[in-house]
C-alpha cells in the first residue's frame, strides 16, 4: 500500500509538470562568457565574427555592435578563438569561466590574408568581477588540489564566516547549522529530516565549490545563512585516469589525554580512490567515475575492561563484574565507500542530456566517556546516502536554453548495537547503571533508531538573454518527500500478567508506548522564482523573488488539553455518549462503551494549514574604478523547520504523573525567517592581490523554540510542544586579501570579526530550562558558536611538478556557562542564577601541511605526497568543566573520593590531535 502510494503522488506531480512545461527552480551550474570583437586599427565592431570556445559545440556570432555572448558554459579554463575573414584568427588562452558568473573576453582583431595564421593571446581576467553582487567564495578543482584537505569540510573552514561549534557542526554568518542548504549540479542534497547532506561529494569529483554566506539570488530556496553549491566534473574526448593511496596515524606525545595514542600503527588510516574519464563515443558520450573507500580508526579509545553481558552473579545481593582482555577499542572510528558516476550525451546540436549517480555507504561510532571500560556495549551508526540527477538540456537559440531536471534522493540511518532487537547478548537495563563519577562496568546500549528520507524532485528551469543587458531565468520545483521512523529503548518482556520474564528477554514497545516513535509522513512543496540579471558598463543588478509553498500534511490534536489519543484524559473522549445528553454518566463508563483508536481517529485531530513563503532578493555591484567595486545586498530568507522540528514526537503521548513532558514536535510550525544585509568593497590593491571587506546585519526571526507549559485535563500534568518563538541577530565584517598563484606563488587571507546574540541556542534550551525550574530566558545571550575573532589563511608555492602548501586558523574562544561551587560541611553546593554564556574557552590554532613531488614517465606520471593536519599537535579544547574554565581541572577531581580513576581525563574534550599520511598518486 505504502509503495502505490508513492507512485500515485509521484505521477500526480509529473502531470503537473507535464502542463505547465515552463522553467524551475534551479541552482545555476552553468557560467556565461561575453565581449566584443573589434578592428585593432579603427576600433570598429566587426559583426558575424565566429566566436568558438575550444574544445566544445558552444560559440556565438557577434552582433551589429561586435558584441556576443555564449551561455551555458560549465566552470572551469579554457581556450576562446575568434575568426573573421580578412583578419588573424586570435586565441585567448587560460579564460576562467565560473558559475553563475559573466567572464569578459574583448578580441582586438589584426588584418591578415595568411589562411590558418593566428594570434595568441594569454588571458589576463579581471581580478575583482563586477558582476559579483554579495558575498561568496569560488574554489575549483585546480585550488582544491593545492589545500591541505581530504573532504569538502577541511576546504569550508578556510572561508570567512563559517564558525564550527563544539560539536563540530557548520554556522555560516552566526545562524543555527540548519539553515545551510547544500546543492548539487542544481539539486538540494540537503537532507530536510536534519539539514545534514544526503551525500558526500569527495574532492576529486568536484569541479567547482560555491559557497555563498551573503544575500543570496532566488533561485536558491528553503535556507537562512548561507549555500554550498557543488558542480561536479564530467568526461571529455581524452582518456584519463588517477589511482590515489594514501596510509597514516596519529602521531601525538599526548599521551596522558589520549589512551594509546603512542602506539603507531601506519594503516589505521588508509584510503584509496580510483577516477576514470572519457569518451564513449568521441563528440557524441563521455563519462566519469570515481570511487574511494576510506577508513579511519579515530583517535579515542576505550579499554575492553569488561564485558558488556554482565556480572557473575554470587548472591542477590552481590556481583562480580565479568572482565575483559583490556585490550583497546576504537571508540570514533569511520568507514565509507563513496562513489559518483557521471554519463553525457550530446544527442544534437539543440539537446544534451547528463546523469549522475552519486553515493555513499558508511559506519561510525561516537565517543562515550560513560562507556570508556565497556566499549562494547555502546551502539554505533550505519547508513547509506543516494542521489540521482537527469539533466536534459534544451536550446531554443543561442541566447535561450531549457532544463529539465528529475532527481531522487535517500538517506537512511540505522543507530543500534545488535542487529537483531531479540539478540541475547542484550542484557537487563539494570545492568547500565553507575554512580556519580563512575564508568559504566557492565551493560548493552538498549535504544535503537531505523530513519529513512525520501524526496522526489521534478524542475525545469528557462534562462534567456533576452537583450545585451538582460539575463532572465525563472521556473518552478516540485518536491514529494517520505519519512519513515521507528525509535525506541527495548524492554524487559513480561508474562500475560505483567511480570518481567526471568532470565531478561528483551521486547519492542508497543506503538502506545510513549518511549516510542514512529513517524510516517509525506509532505509537499513546491517553489517558483524569477531572477533578472542587468548588466551595465557602470552598474550590474540582480534582483528576484521567490515564491514557495509548504503542506506539511500534518495534524494536530483539536482539544489541546488532551493530546494523546492512545490515553484519553476526558471522558467524552474516553467513552461514547450513548444517549447523547452531552453528559457521560456512570452507565456509559463500561469496557465496551470505548471508542477504538480508529474511531478516535475521526474527531481527534484537524490537518494543519498550508505555508507560504515570499522572498525578495536584491544585489547591486557598482564599479567605482576599473579594479575597484562596491556591492550592497539585502534579502528576505524563509525557511521551513526541519522535520525533525516538525513531527518528531508529533503524536504526543503524554502519561499521567510525567510532570512536564515533551518537547513534542508540531508539524504547524510557522517558517523561520532572516532579514540580512550586506555591504562591501573589492578592490586590487597592487598587481593580482585584491582586497575585500564586507560588512553584514542578520535579523532572525521565528527561530524555533519550545513553548511554556501547556495545561491538559490531568492537574499537575503538563506538556511542551515546538513553537515560534526565538530571535536573535548576527552583526559582523570580515577583510579578505586574496592573491591568485602567479610565479608559483599565491595566498589568501580572511579575518571575520562577528557578535551573534539571541535568546536560545537550541530549541530544546528553553525546555531544558523549565523542567529545571527556571525561568524562560528575558535576553539576549551570545549563542554557542558566537566566535569573536576568525583568522584563516593559506599560502602555495610551487608548481605542477612540485609544491608545498601550508593552512592554518585561529579560533577566539566560544561562550560558556560558567558555575561556582562553594564548599560546605557536608561536600559542596553549584550556586545557580549566572547568566547564559558569560565566559569563555581557550582559543584554537590549527596548522595543516601539504607538501608533493611529480615526476613524469613515458606512460604516467607518479606523485608522491605528504598530509599533515595539526601540524604541531596543539591541544585545542573544544569543551571546558564549567567551575574552572579548563579542560583538564575541576574541583570535583579533589572532592569526589569514590571517582573511578582517569574519570576526570576527558580525551573528548580536544580537538583532534596530529595526523600524519603519506601517499602516492599515478595519473594516466
Amino acid at each position: 500500500m505504502r509503495s502505490n502510494n508513492k507512485a500515485f503522488s509521484f505521477i500526480k506531480i509529473f502531470i503537473v509538470i507535464l502542463l505547465i512545461s515552463i522553467g524551475g527552480l534551479n541552482a545555476q551550474t552553468w557560467g556565461k562568457i561575453s565581449g566584443f570583437v573589434r578592428d585593432a586599427e579603427t576600433g570598429k565592431p566587426l559583426p558575424g565574427a565566429n566566436v568558438i570556445v575550444d574544445g566544445t559545440d558552444l560559440g556565438a556570432a557577434t552582433d551589429n555592435e561586435g558584441r556576443y555572448i555564449i551561455l551555458r558554459v560549465p566552470p572551469g579554463i579554457y581556450n576562446v578563438s575568434v575568426s573573421f575573414i580578412g583578419y588573424k584568427r586570435a586565441v585567448m588562452q587560460n579564460v576562467r569561466v565560473y558559475t553563475d558568473l559573466t567572464t569578459e573576453v574583448n578580441f582586438n582583431l589584426e588584418p591578415g590574408i595568411v589562411e590558418g595564421e593566428k594570434v595568441y593571446v594569454v588571458s589576463t581576467q579581471p581580478t575583482v568581477r563586477k558582476d559579483l553582487t554579495s558575498s561568496e567564495v569560488r574554489v575549483q578543482s585546480y585550488d582544491i588540489s593545492r589545500i591541505p584537505a581530504n573532504d569538502i569540510g577541511r576546504i569550508l573552514d578556510l572561508q570567512p564566516g563559517i564558525v564550527r561549534d563544539a560539536s563540530g557542526n557548520i554556522h555560516i554568518r552566526g545562524g543555527r547549522s540548519s539553515e545551510i542548504a547544500y546543492f548539487v549540479n542544481g539539486v538540494n542534497v540537503t537532507d530536510d529530516y536534519n539539514r545534514g547532506q544526503t551525500v558526500v561529494v569527495e574532492n576529486e569529483s568536484v569541479k567547482e565549490l560555491q559557497v555563498i554566506s551573503g544575500a543570496f539570488n532566488a533561485e536558491y530556496g528553503n535556507a537562512m545563512s548561507g549555500v554550498v553549491n557543488i558542480v561536479t566534473k564530467g568526461g571529455s574526448n581524452e582518456y584519463e585516469g588517477k589511482v590515489e593511496i594514501y596510509a597514516g596515524d596519529y602521531i601525538s606525545s599526548r599521551d596522558k589525554i589520549f589512551y594509546n595514542i603512542g602506539k603507531i600503527n601506519p594503516f589505521s588510516i588508509n584510503n584509496v580512490q580510483l577516477s576514470l574519464s572519457g569518451p564513449i563515443i568521441k563528440n557524441k558520450m563521455t563519462f566519469y567515475f570515481n570511487l574511494r573507500n576510506f577508513h579511519n580508526e579515530g583517535w579515542l579509545y576505550g579499554v575492553y575492561a569488561y564485558l558488556p553481558q554482565g556480572r557473575v552473579v554470587i548472591d542477590d545481593s552481590l556481583g562480580i563484574h565479568a572482565k575483559g582482555d583490556s585490550s583497546p577499542v576504537a571508540m570514533n572510528p569511520q568507514d565509507r565507500i563513496s562513489g559518483h558516476g557521471a554519463v553525457e550525451w550530446k544527442i544534437g546540436k539543440s539537446i544534451v542530456y547528463k546523469i549522475d549517480l552519486i553515493g555513499n555507504k558508511y559506519k561510525s561510532r561516537w565517543y562515550n566517556h560513560q562507556y570508556r571500560l565497556n566499549p562494547k556495549g555502546l551502539r554505533g551508526a550505519k547508513g547509506f546516502g543516494f542521489t540521482t540527477i537527469s539533466k536534459l538540456t534544451y536550446l531554443f537559440s543561442s541566447k535561450s536554453f531549457m532544463d529539465l531536471i528529475f532527481s531522487y534522493k535517500v538517506d537512511e540511518n540505522k543507530s543500534m548495537l545488535y542487529d537483531d532487537p531479540y539478540d541475547s547478548l542484550y542484557v537487563h537495563p539494570d545492568s547500565l547503571t553507575a554512580g556519580a563519577y563512575e564508568f559504566f562496568k557492565a551493560g548493552t546500549d538498549l535504544f535503537r533508531s531505523t530513519r529513512k528520507t525520501e524526496s522526489y524532485i521534478i524542475k525545469a528551469n528557462i534562462t534567456s538573454q533576452i537583450t545585451t543587458r538582460h539575463q532572465l531565468k525563472f521556473g518552478f520545483e516540485f518536491q514529494k518527500d517520505f519519512i519513515n521512523l521507528d525509535e525506541y529503548t527495548l524492554i524487559p518482556a513480561t508474562d500475560e500478567n505483567g511480570v518481567q520474564i526471568e532470565p531478561f528477554i528483551p521486547q519492542i514497545p508497543e506503538k502506545s508506548n510513549p518511549n516510542r516513535i514512529i513517524l510516517d509522513r509525506s509532505p509537499d512543496r513546491i517553489a517558483a522564482y524569477i531572477q533578472d540579471k542587468m548588466e551595465y558598463d557602470f552598474m550590474v543588478i540582480n534582483f528576484g523573488l521567490r515564491y514557495e509553498y509548504f503542506n506539511s500534511n500534518g495534524r494536530i490534536p483539536a482539544d489541546p488539553k488532551d493530546p494523546n489519543i492512545y490515553n484519553p484524559l476526558r471522558l467524552e473522549h474516553i467513552y461514547k455518549d450513548l444517549n447523547g445528553d452531552g453528559i457521560i454518566d456512570l452507565s456509559e463508563q463500561v469496557e465496551d462503551n470505548k471508542y477504538t483508536i480508529e474511531e478516535r481517529e475521526r474527531f481527534w485531530y484537524r490537518k494543519v494549514r498550508p505555508k507560504r513563503l515570499l522572498s525578495p532578493r536584491f544585489g547591486i555591484a557598482y564599479p567605482i574604478t576599473d579594479k575597484g567595486v562596491i556591492h550592497f545586498s539585502y534579502g528576505i530568507f524563509e525557511q521551513i523547520p526541519d522535520f525533525f522540528q516538525l513531527y518528531y514526537n508529533d503524536e504526543m503521548k503524554l502519561t499521567e504523573g510525567q510532570g512536564i513532558a515533551g518537547p513534542f514536535g508540531n508539524p504547524d510550525l510557522k517558517p523561520q525567517k532572516t532579514t540580512m544585509y550586506e555591504i562591501g568593497v573589492r578592490q586590487e590593491i597592487y598587481r593580482n592581490l585584491v582586497l575585500d571587506i564586507t560588512g553584514y546585519y542578520r535579523d532572525i526571526r521565528d527561530w524555533v523554540s519550545t513553548s511554556p507549559p501547556m495545561p491538559t485535563y490531568s492537574a499537575g500534568v503538563s506538556y511542551s510542544k515546538r513553537i515560534n518563538k526565538d530571535f536573535a541577530f548576527v552583526k559582523g565584517f570580515s577583510i579578505n586579501l586574496n592573491h591568485k598563484v602567479i610565479d608559483n606563488f599565491g595566498f589568501n587571507v580572511n579575518y571575520t570579526f562577528q557578535i551573534a546574540k539571541g535568546t536560545n541556542s537550541s530549541p530544546e534550551d528553553e525546555y531544558l530550562a523549565i523542567t529545571q525550574g527556571a525561568e524562560p530566558r528575558k535576553q539576549l545571550a551570545y549563542l554557542d558558536w558566537d566566535q569573536r575573532h576568525s583568522l584563516n589563511w593559506n599560502i602555495f608555492y610551487g608548481a605542477r611538478d612540485y609544491g608545498i602548501s601550508l593552512s592554518s586558523n585561529f579560533f577566539s574562544g566560544q561562550p560558556y556557562t560558567p558555575e561556582i561551587v562553594s564548599g560546605t560541611l557536608t561536600g559542596q553546593n553549584v550556586i545557580p542564577g549566572l547568566s547564559t554564556n558569560i565566559r569563555r574557552k581557550p582559543f584554537r590554532i590549527i596548522f595543516d601541511l601539504y607538501a608533493y613531488r611529480m615526476v613524469d614517465l613515458e606512460i604516467f606520471s607518479i606523485e608522491v605526497f605528504l598530509q599533515v593536519f595539526n601540524l604541531f599537535d596543539a591541544k585545542n579544547p573544544l569543551q571546558v568543566w564549567a567551575d574552572s574554565g579548563k579542560p583538564d581541572y575541576t574541583v570535583y577531581q579533589n572532592q569526589a573520593i569514590e571517582a573511578d580513576p582517569t574519570w576526570f581525563i576527558r580525551p573528548d574534550f580536544y580537538s583532534e590531535p596530529r595526523r600524519v599520511q603519506f601517499g602516492v598518486k599515478f595519473y594516466y
